[in-house]
């Protein structure tokens, strides 16, 4: 009797831990609007580095759409226009850093970046100051996004620290729809590259159920989140996410 032992490379306990780590991180972004990458993505890396960053981007996917499309009637219309016009520009950056420096450099960097950007808005915060959603501010923050999602499909941070002080519904709302053109974006810089194998294809089957599952779980939470806890909630994933970086690339 045959049976299987192992999926995409990946013994069958390591599918199901894989399948419920997307799902949390999943529910997370449904919730938040970001998050999925940012938790995940590093463990993912330490598993099988070939999750990162296609298989992430490729499963993400159906996932962004899906929020988008559920909050569309909250989406912040100009500032989604102005992070998109960064985000094509960022998008090309972060494929020749890609192909041209070492990738643990490229991971140190986009960790210092996330870690310095979460001091620089607790200090911001203490101050009772705001960080302004102007097209300059929304413009950089989709090159950033872009960038790092590219490079380490850890694209949340610089958009989620722009929205930090929003409503819960126009930020989940918004970095949705950012984040589904954002993907398709580069995805479509993956294909043309030449970056998406075979064996990435297999990994986005192992975590798709998980993400999906994400979905509908996040439809009962993110109402519930008051709005007083945003700052403070996207404050702690991105510091998390840095560390998880810097441990990744440590190991």
């Amino acid at each position: 009797m045959f049976a299987v032992t192992e999926i995409a490379g990946l013994p069958i306990y390591m599918v199901v831990v894989c399948t419920l780590l997307a799902l949390i991180g999943s529910s997370v972004q449904g919730s938040l609007g970001f998050g999925l990458g940012m938790l995940t993505s590093p463990i993912f890396a330490m598993i099988d580095q070939s999750f990162v960053p296609v298989a992430m981007m490729l499963a993400v996917m159906p996932l962004t759409f899906g929020v988008a499309l559920r909050d569309r009637h909250y989406i912040d219309a100009s500032g989604f226009k102005w992070a998109l016009l960064g985000r094509f520009p960022g998008v090309f950056i972060g494929i020749v850093a890609l192909r041209a420096m070492n990738k643990d450099a490229l991971s140190y960097a986009v960790a210092s970046s996330v870690a310095i950007a979460v001091i620089i808005s607790v200090i911001t915060a203490r101050r009772g100051q705001v960080i302004k959603t102007t097209p300059i501010t929304l413009s950089t923050a989709g090159l950033a996004s872009g960038f790092m999602g590219t490079v380490t499909s850890i694209g949340g941070p610089p958009m989620a620290l722009v929205y930090q002080d929003g409503e819960p519904r126009t930020i989940r709302a918004t970095l949705a729809a950012f984040f589904s053109i954002g993907v398709v974006i580069t995805v479509v810089g993956f294909l043309l590259s030449g970056e998406i194998g075979r064996h990435e294809l297999a990994l986005t089957l192992v975590i798709l159920p998980g993400v999906l599952g994400g979905l509908p779980v996040s439809s009962l939470l993110g109402d519930r989140l008051p709005a007083h806890i945003m700052r403070p909630l996207i404050l702690v994933i991105c510091a998390m996410s840095a560390s998880l970086l810097f441990l990744q690339t440590a190991l």
